[in-house]
């Protein structure tokens, strides 16, 4: 498997080609957090008041669905830096070189590739069943169609297995970010930041869940 995040100390050594993947490796963990990271926490938050109920969590997305701009707004935020992400990311799954982490980062750093593939499916699957359908129909994706998904078992399991690979390919990002941006550097602040994207990532996987069947509840 490649390695996660070189060092700066050894970026003055490699090959131009070497510096070229070391920049665009940079850009496509920046890409990860920001802002595609940033809107996923957002996204979570947004779709939460579901919990109160059908009417509090549609008055509460007022403000994506009324965004000026909405679709240049949603290209130059979102759909350019997820192309950019996934293209790299499947160059460097498919490049990728034995490496010798401890098991369990082997474990993780698998289950990083694995979840990106998935997250990228189901992003392609997403949009295309909810913002394609309001660009092709200008119908909004309303509570009544989000409860007719989640009502189908087969929907809802691609819902679930589908966000919680987006929450684990973000939780565990954000732990690789850290060391490719050089943010940990020593083996303990490693070990530290990555048990609180593993908690961060079991909150969100149990908020996610929650708003997925909060969605079966009748309107």
């Amino acid at each position: 498997m490649a390695d996660e995040g070189a060092v700066a100390t050894r970026h003055s050594s490699l090959t131009e080609a070497g510096q070229m993947h070391w920049t665009l490796r940079r850009l496509h963990s920046l890409a990860g957090i920001v802002p595609m990271g940033g809107f996923l926490f957002f996204h979570i938050f947004e779709n939460s008041y579901v919990l109160r109920g059908a009417e509090t969590w549609w008055n509460h997305s007022e403000f994506t669905r009324t965004l000026p701009l909405q679709v240049a707004v949603e290209a130059t935020v979102l759909w350019i830096p997820i192309l950019y992400h996934a293209i790299y990311g499947l160059v460097i799954t498919a490049t990728a070189q034995p490496n010798n982490y401890p098991y369990g980062r082997n474990y993780q750093y698998t289950l990083q590739r694995i979840t990106g593939v998935i997250a990228l499916g189901f992003i392609l699957y997403n949009v295309l069943t909810t913002r394609a359908w309001f660009y092709l129909s200008a119908v909004e994706t309303n509570y009544a169609r989000m409860h007719g998904f989640m009502m189908n078992p087969l929907i809802l399991t691609i819902y679930i297995v589908g966000v919680l690979s987006c929450v684990y390919h973000l939780t565990n990002g954000i732990f690789t970010f850290c060391i490719t941006w050089g943010i940990t550097g020593g083996p303990r602040a490693q070990v530290i930041v990555n048990y609180a994207c593993i908690a961060l990532f079991v909150i969100l996987a149990v908020v996610s869940v929650d708003i997925l069947v909060a969605f079966r509840a009748p309107a």
